[in-house]
């Protein structure tokens, strides 16, 4: 019996070996679904991408190959998604990335009989270049108003061959080509890739960088709350720990009526707010009790801090304190009297 040997051509070892040594050097190895790409848009594909990523088109078999040859931890898991058209895309880029490319990059078709437009398809008027002839009759059949001009066949006014949504029909399809019009869209898509020693699949890919974004954000907030709300210091926490602090310090000083000089402006205001209370609520119970001046200027001054919208100007800061040290000693005698308000 005899044992019957099948030799490998040697282009196809040549095809293995080098898509072996590309998997070798890439860092992410893709797999994108080619089915329906042509050769035209592949290559306005190719293009956009020069720079970024490469694409490999090869059988099947062969690519299955290379990933067996291929020394990478874990590459081999790759191979059960070599399933149909399609073909290796090699990058140094994060597959996120280059998936999030992809989606926002499109190429134009020619359309084919049967398939749905995803926009108003329109005709513009133009000079088709054709003599009279068959052609014309055509055209109108397809409801696209046409007339001969100088020896060649006008279209004669832009119009929508083709609502959005609507099934393209093949005499449709042929005459759209036949007129250079291109209204579909291609893309490529990421089934699968390998990076980082593991490999992901599509569903992986499909993620609104934006909102991903936006809860890092917001997972950052939830964690620099908790560091401060639970007294846990870390370099960016201690600052906001401190201000906490300082300001439940001084929220009990004024609770307690603990007065300390640099406090002095929040112990006025809370005093002035507490005496402008007290005036309101006596006015509402006698209205007499209360002079009518001292009455408008509390009632003035509380409008005024309703309606304030902006914050107070810098011309405050600016003015410099002319008052007698007399007059100092004076006030600070009051704000030690208002202790009593506090306790």
């Amino acid at each position: 019996m005899s044992v019957y040997e099948k030799s490998i051509p040697q282009w196809k070892q040549d095809v293995v070996d080098k898509l072996a040594a590309t998997i070798n050097d890439s860092e992410m190895i893709g797999l994108v679904g080619v089915e329906g790409v042509g050769a035209k848009q592949l290559q306005g594909i190719r293009d956009s991408l020069r720079g970024s990523a490469v694409i490999k088109m090869a059988r099947n078999t062969l690519m299955i190959r290379a990933l067996e040859k291929s020394r990478k931890k874990g590459i081999k898991d790759l191979i059960e998604y070599v399933k149909g058209p399609v073909a290796f895309f090699f990058s140094n880029q994060d597959p996120f990335v280059l998936s999030k490319f992809l989606r926002e990059n499109k190429t134009a078709a020619p359309a084919k009989g049967g398939q749905v437009a995803p926009n108003d398809i329109i005709v513009p008027a133009m000079n088709t270049g054709v003599a009279p002839g068959p052609f014309i009759s055509e055209l109108a059949g397809l409801k696209i108003p046409s007339r001969v001009k100088g020896g060649v066949i006008h279209i004669t006014d832009d119009t929508v061959a083709v609502k959005a949504g609507a099934i393209i029909s093949n005499a449709m399809a042929l005459m759209l080509t036949r007129l250079g019009i291109e209204p579909m869209e291609l893309q490529l898509k990421l089934i699968a890739a390998y990076s980082d020693g593991a490999v992901l699949t599509s569903g992986s890919f499909e993620i609104n960088l934006e909102d991903l974004l936006s809860q890092f954000f917001a997972g950052h907030q939830y964690a620099i709350n908790l560091s401060v709300n639970t007294g846990i210091v870390t370099d960016v926490t201690a600052p906001l720990i401190i201000a906490k602090a300082n300001m439940e310090a001084k929220n009990l000083a004024l609770h307690i009526g603990f007065f300390v000089p640099e406090m002095l402006n929040e112990f006025l205001s809370r005093a002035n707010l507490e005496a402008s209370a007290l005036i309101a609520a006596i006015a509402e119970k006698d209205p007499e009790a209360i002079p009518s001046e001292i009455l408008s200027q509390v009632q003035s001054a509380a409008a005024a801090a309703s309606t304030a919208a902006a914050p107070a100007t810098d011309a405050a800061e600016q003015q410099e304190p002319d008052t007698a040290k007399d007059d100092e000693d004076e006030e600070e005698e009051k704000v030690a009297g208002l202790g009593s308000l506090f306790g």
